[in-house]
């Protein structure tokens, strides 16, 4: 691996850096964790066979099987090259990554996210990998949009495996038959919410807690509002009229339509108003959809893409799931394993079969599988899925939207604004504490400044 432009070695920078906390609290949660020896960067076998050890923290049982299960399949294919998986979690990977960087003991390869990828391309701990993603794109037409965000100070550092996108999901026997159905904007959509909302049954569960959720679903509707957290100079821009007409539909849409213990609830909470039928919308991903068949309002969902405000834009977050390398001494075989995983006969019934409905081809070939769509619970919900690619070439992240990819800005500090939640504070603040959009959006200038450790906007005045 290359050091950096002004000549810090990389080994001066795996170090436990104060943003670790911060980065994995606000990865999705999973359990599971590593087996083997954990010297993932030893060498080949005496019988010159080159032996890669991986790690990924998809800790649910039935994803684990499926990267189990075609990991052997590879090896089965392979004479010279033997891939060993080590499952962790969320939870702690990041202390454990930075310690075996320290100890020379990290995994040839780790499946990852943007966020953490660019926290770990910032310290130096990355291979380029510019040309693998090269060859996948001319062999199967990996989508642009999967690719942006891993392209940044003159390299690719993440290869795209597969993308996660929000969709609004509603009630079909609740919200379809509304008069305000389907919204053409966000007041149509807020007076459909709040009509099928009575009692103790709530026309959209919005969050509310300081978590990845809030941050998600507020983000989605500043992209939709045209709002942002970073200028186009990659400082804070978050205190603008824009934010303040967001924190004003959030607040407004919370408080006539969601439950109000919404305030400290967390991914469990959320799915399980879901599938107990208390609540008729989300904003998310569908990642509860096998779930829901275990349930009697099977059947009874769709989807659509989020609804903009008058003169908004569509769009919504995603997030593209990567592989980055650490050994360069073995990047060929590590090439030869990624493309068997994208490979036509393997892609896209791996990735049905790991999450059906929630795991999406970034490729063309992987969206045209045969093996993708039929497998049963796609098919099932075969709209919805072809809704979610519809809304991919529009949704983008935080520190890639179109102001920053036109000024090709740099904003490592994107891994510190996921995992620390302030954006979740901010809609605590508006909620919880009641404050008016307008002090949320000023107070929320400021935190994002101190957490992030980056100056105002010139664009704001």
């Amino acid at each position: 691996m290359p050091d950096d432009s002004n000549g810090t070695s990389i080994a001066s920078r795996r170090k436990f850096i104060a943003t670790s906390s911060l980065v994995t609290a606000g990865l999705a949660g999973c359990t599971g964790f590593g087996g083997g020896d954990g010297n993932g960067n030893g060498g080949g076998g005496g019988n010159g066979t080159t032996k890669l050890t991986y790690w990924h923290q998809e800790g649910v049982p039935h994803r684990q099987k499926q990267f189990e299960k075609y990991t052997k399949k590879f090896n089965q294919k392979q004479d010279n090259i033997e891939v060993t998986v080590e499952p962790q979690n969320w939870n702690s990977v990041f202390g454990k990554l930075t310690s075996a960087l320290e100890a020379g003991k990290e995994p040839d390869f780790m499946f990852s996210l943007p966020a953490f990828t660019m926290t770990f391309q910032s310290r130096g701990d990355l291979v380029d990998v510019s040309d693998i993603v090269k060859d996948l794109k001319k062999e199967h037409g990996m989508f642009d949009n999967a690719i942006t965000p891993f392209q940044y100070q003159g390299g690719t550092w993440g290869i795209p495996m597969w993308d996660m996108v929000f969709l609004h999901h509603f009630r079909t026997d609740k919200l379809k038959d509304t008069n305000a159905w389907a919204p053409k904007n966000w007041q149509q959509w807020s007076q459909a919410l709040t009509k099928v909302t009575d009692n103790d049954n709530y026309g959209i569960t919005l969050p509310a807690a300081k978590n990845l959720w809030t941050t998600e679903n507020l983000y989605t509707l500043m992209i939709n509002n045209g709002a942002y957290v970073y200028g186009p100079e990659g400082k804070i821009m978050f205190d603008t009229p824009e934010t303040v007409e967001t924190l004003e539909f959030y607040k407004k849409v919370f408080k006539q339509a969601s439950p109000p213990s919404a305030t400290n609830w967390g991914w469990a909470e959320w799915e399980r108003s879901l599938l107990q039928g208390t609540s008729y919308s989300t904003n998310g991903f569908s990642s509860w959809a096998r779930s829901l068949e275990e349930t009697e309002h099977a059947g009874k969902f769709s989807a659509i893409e989020q609804p903009s405000p008058k003169g908004g834009q569509e769009g919504s977050v995603h997030y593209v799931n990567d592989i980055m390398v650490f050994n360069e001494n073995k990047k060929s075989a590590i090439a030869k394993f990624v493309k068997f995983l994208h490979s036509k006969g393997v892609y896209g019934e791996w990735l049905a079969n790991t999450e059906p409905t929630l795991y999406l081809p970034v490729t063309k070939t992987g969206k045209n599988s045969d093996k993708f769509w039929n497998h049963k619970l796609i098919k099932k919900h075969e709209e919805m899925v072809k809704t979610q690619f519809d809304a991919l070439p529009k949704a983008s992240l935080y520190g890639f939207r179109d102001i920053h990819l036109k000024n090709d800005t740099y904003i490592p500090s994107v891994g510190t604004l996921e995992g620390s939640h302030v954006l979740g504070e901010i809609v605590q603040r508006l909620i919880v504490n009641d404050q008016s959009p307008e002090k949320a959006a000023s107070w929320g200038q400021k935190r994002l400044q101190n957490v992030l450790k980056t100056e105002k906007s010139s664009k704001i005045n």
